[in-house]
Formats: structure tokens, C-alpha cells, sequence
């Protein structure tokens, strides 16, 4: 018999795949019938004009998944008995009744969770997008990153198959240990360092510690905020209880109010406005967690570039009492794929910190860490810092000026350092969700404050409406200029259309 089966031989899938994909299609479409016997291999190959290996190897996997049987001395037969994923799929849903009836479903538990819109698609990624967060592709360490990477993968190593330490490996808390206490102000030692997937996964460590199968809790935040952060405290059942911001960052000042143990914090870059908190809300905020014996994150995830002044001391930095949680990252500064990160516990909460470590993941990948490693300790960073620093002040100050040129009268804060400026657009004009309509026609990313990956409160709104979240790290200052430029014509464009509306025609009189 001939098998009616065609193979594409342009197409990157194996003709084995092909093969035994074909196959399997006749065998559940019914055309080739249970106790069937198949042609040979040596018949099919020939039928078909492939080596006889490739044919081998879709029968042993029809074999192997119950599809066909082989018979000894008497050849390959369609199996009488066909399993049940395959009787589903050739009868739809038939069997559906007949599983159910073996197996009871149990209820699903709802789920209420919602996630940060970080994931952009690249396909559909405007041409000059101005998304948070992003640092510039062509700034990664490649060279180094291949060169030791290999290096490392050559030596024979027991880490490269062995279980690693849950808290992340030695030499790379050892080193973060050393950047914190000249970049931070940071006393720590590397025993107080937990290694984490990025800041996103120190705040699932943390909310284990702080909330899982307690009542529910209340987490204050600031407003506006994070939303990887309000979204995971609210999936542990928490209540957010909002703490508004303004210039000098948080109002601490609303905290009487609040009768929970957590907060949650950005002070030296605010997310998203960009305000730094002054140092008098910094020891207001100390002191209101002294008096109450609350826990204080901080998420320190951009302070690796200042511009504008000296760098500042890390709330951390300036704790005595063990009441401040440090969490860091390397997606800003180094790339956001890497997905590593840290948090920094006090001595008390060291043993919580592992066990729940070893429960979530025993550990981050062994290879990223040791190449980590090594970038720091030959002092690679830092010198990685320096250039992409200077690098993205060309960029902020192209941004800048390019707004105050064509948007006259805007209002911009965050822009004495981080990765993002927030644009409050003048009262004149159009919104935010307008003016990310308008830019996404001319090719250009605006992003507003549910966009840029940023929450505010419905309740309390004080920026979302006329406010813009504008990373500049990933594209040039060109680029940024003709972003600007592009959005600004976009806008004149549409008050003229408002001005001139189109002419009324008038009716033909015959």
C-alpha cells in the first residue's frame, strides 16, 4: 500500500516530524484503520525518497506513544487500541463524558491577580518607543559576558550540576556586599544578601515572609506606585492603604493614620514621578518606624545613575535599628533578561529569608551569577557605569530641551537622575491618553501612568490624568529629539483638523 502523505522539504522541521506527524494524523482521522497493517520502512522510504533511518524514527515513536505496535516477524501494525488523548482528539468531544465520568474535577480557586505591563511585544513595539526601564541594547557587556562565560563553562566545575546555595552563590553576595558600602552607604554583610529574580522576585520573598496565611494585612505604598508591587501585595490578600507623594517625595506625615507594620518605598527616584525624598521625610520615616516597629522596603531600583548633585545615601544606609529592607537589581544597569536581583535583610528575619528562598526557587542559575561575579570584582561595573551614566545624561538632556522647545510651559520632575523623567503636560492642550493616541500614530511611544507600568489610586488621583512616564536610556538623542519633534507636529495636526472642519457639501440642484 502507499501512504498518502506529502513532505515539505523547504520547511526548518525534520521530515522525521513531518513523518510521524502525517501519520498520526491518518491513524486519528480514521483512514488508516486499528489492526491495519503499515508498509515497511524500506517501502516507505523508498515511496517517499528519504533515508530509511527517518522513517525508523517515526515509527518508534508511534511505538513508543501507542499509536502502532510492532509485530515480531510479521511487521507494524495500527494499534487496536488507541490511547485515550488520541480517541479525544479523532471523536472532538465524545469522550468527554466518558472522562468525566472517571475523574472528578475539583473547583478551581479564584484569582484576582493582576500583572505589571512591563512585556512588550516587538513586533508591535512603536518605532521610537519611550518605555520605562529599558537600558540601551547596544550597552551590554557582551564581549566580557561571552569571553567569561566561556571561561567558566571550560573549568571543571561541581557547580555547574550541583544544588547551589538557596541564598544565591557566595562570591557574587561577597561582591554585591562590597559595591553597596562604597555606592550606598550600605553596611552589610554577604550573609544578609539573598539573591533574587530581579526586584519583582524580592517582593514575592518578602510578601511570604510578611503575609502569606496571616489575616489580611495592610501594606501602605506610596500614590502613585509601582504596579508590580501593588498588584503582588493585593494576590497575598493585603489592603493597600495609600500614602500620597509630592516634591520632596513621600508625605510621611499621612502615616499617623496607618495602623500596619509594612511600606513600601522608592525614595531616592520615586516611581513614577522621579521625586527623591528629602532627608528630613527620610528621618521622619525612620523614626515613625522606630515608634511603631514597622518594616520599611525600599526599592532602590534605579540609583545607579545620578546626575544632578552628589549620590545619595541609601535609606539603608542611614538605618541603625534593622527596620529598613534593601532591595536592588541589576535589569536597570546591566539588562532586564538577566533577572537578577537582591534584597538585603536584617539579621532577625536571616533564617525566614532562606527558608523561603529554598521554597521558592533553591536558587538562582549558577552561570549568570558566576559571570556576575566576575564583572564586579574586576571592577568591570563600575567602569560598565561610568560610560552608560554619561551615555544616558546625552539623553535626558536631549530630552529636556527637545520638550521645552516644542511643548512650552510643561513641567518635568525625575530628571536629576534614574532612567525616566515624568512629563506634566501643560493645562492647555491635550491629556495624557490623548497625547499617547496622537504620538502612537507618528510611530512614537508615550506612555501614561497605567502604561508605564505605574499605579495610582482611583480614589486619590493627584498626576494620572495630565502625566506622562518617559524612559530615555534605550533610544539616541536624535532619536529622542525627533520623538519629540514627531509628537509636537502630531498635535498641531489635530488642532487643525478641530479648526477646519470639513466642508459641507452642498446638494446638486437638477
Amino acid at each position: 500500500m502507499e501512504l498518502l502523505i506529502a513532505l515539505d522539504r523547504t520547511s526548518a522541521r525534520p521530515l522525521q516530524v513531518q513523518l510521524y506527524e502525517e501519520m498520526r494524523r491518518l491513524i486519528l482521522g480514521g483512514i488508516l484503520k486499528p489492526g491495519q497493517q503499515l508498509p515497511s520502512s524500506r517501502q516507505v522510504a523508498d515511496q517517499l525518497a528519504v533515508a530509511r533511518n527517518t522513517v525508523v524514527l517515526s515509527y518508534d515513536r508511534l511505538i513508543l506513544e501507542g499509536y502502532v505496535t510492532s509485530r515480531l516477524k510479521a511487521g507494524i501494525f495500527v494499534n487496536d487500541s488507541l490511547p485515550d488523548a488520541a480517541v479525544l482528539v479523532r471523536n472532538g468531544h465524545a469522550a468527554v463524558s466518558a472522562v468525566k465520568d472517571r475523574v472528578r474535577l475539583g473547583k478551581i480557586p479564584p484569582f484576582t491577580g493582576r500583572s505589571p505591563e512591563l512585556w512588550r511585544d516587538q513586533h508591535v513595539r512603536p518605532q521610537l518607543d519611550l518605555f520605562v526601564g529599558r537600558p540601551r541594547p547596544k550597552s551590554f557587556p557582551l564581549t566580557f559576558w561571552r569571553r567569561s562565560a566561556t571561561r567558566n563553562l571550560l573549568r571543571s566545575n561541581l557547580l555547574q550540576t550541583e544544588y547551589g546555595d538557596p541564598r544565591g552563590l557566595p562570591r557574587l553576595r561577597q561582591a554585591i556586599a562590597e559595591h553597596l558600602r562604597g555606592a550606598r552607604g550600605i553596611s552589610a554583610s554577604p550573609d544578609q544578601i539573598l539573591i533574587t529574580s530581579g526586584i519583582q522576585g524580592a517582593l514575592n520573598l518578602l510578601a511570604r515572609i510578611f503575609l502569606a496565611g496571616r489575616n489580611p494585612q495592610r501594606v501602605a505604598v506610596e500614590n502613585p506606585c509601582y504596579q508590580g508591587a501593588a498588584y503582588l501585595f493585593s494576590s497575598y490578600g493585603a489592603r493597600l492603604h495609600p500614602i500620597d507623594v509630592d516634591e520632596q517625595g513621600l508625605m510621611v506625615s499621612q502615616l499617623e493614620r496607618y495602623t500596619g507594620t509594612l511600606i513600601y518605598v522608592t525614595p531616592s527616584h520615586q516611581f513614577p514621578t522621579g521625586y527623591t525624598m528629602s532627608l528630613d521625610r527620610r528621618l521622619h520615616l525612620l523614626d515613625w518606624a522606630y515608634r511603631t516597629g514597622a518594616y520599611i522596603l525600599e526599592d532602590d531600583y534605579d540609583s545607579d545613575f545620578r546626575y544632578d548633585g552628589p549620590p545619595l545615601t541609601a535609606l539603608a544606609g542611614i538605618d541603625q535599628r534593622g527596620r529598613v529592607i534593601y532591595l536592588g537589581t541589576f535589569s536597570k544597569s546591566i539588562g532586564a533578561s538577566m533577572r537578577l536581583g537582591y534584597v538585603v535583610l536584617p539579621q532577625h528575619l536571616l533564617e525566614q529569608g532562606r527558608i523561603v528562598k529554598s521554597l521558592l526557587d533553591n536558587g538562582a542559575p549558577w552561570l549568570e551569577q558566576t559571570v556576575l561575579a566576575d564583572f564586579i570584582e574586576q571592577g568591570e561595573f563600575l567602569r560598565h557605569l561610568r560610560r552608560i551614566r554619561q551615555s544616558y545624561l546625552v539623553g535626558r538632556d536631549a530630552l529636556v530641551e527637545a520638550i521645552h522647545e516644542h511643548f512650552p510651559g510643561s513641567t518635568l520632575s525625575g530628571a536629576e537622575g534614574g532612567m525616566h523623567l515624568m512629563w506634566q503636560l501643560p493645562p492647555h492642550g491635550p491629556d495624557a491618553l490623548e497625547m499617547q493616541r496622537l504620538a502612537l500614530t507618528a510611530g512614537v511611544g508615550l506612555h501614561s501612568l497605567p502604561s508605564a507600568a505605574a499605579y495610582e489610586f482611583k480614589s486619590r488621583p493627584r498626576y494620572g490624568a495630565r502625566s506622562l512616564v518617559l524612559g530615555y536610556p534605550s533610544l539616541t538623542a536624535p532619536e529622542l529629539r525627533e520623538a519629540v519633534r514627531r509628537v509636537a507636529a502630531a498635535v498641531a495636526g489635530a488642532r487643525d483638523d478641530v479648526r477646519s472642519p470639513p466642508p459641507v457639501k452642498k446638494p446638486i440642484r437638477k
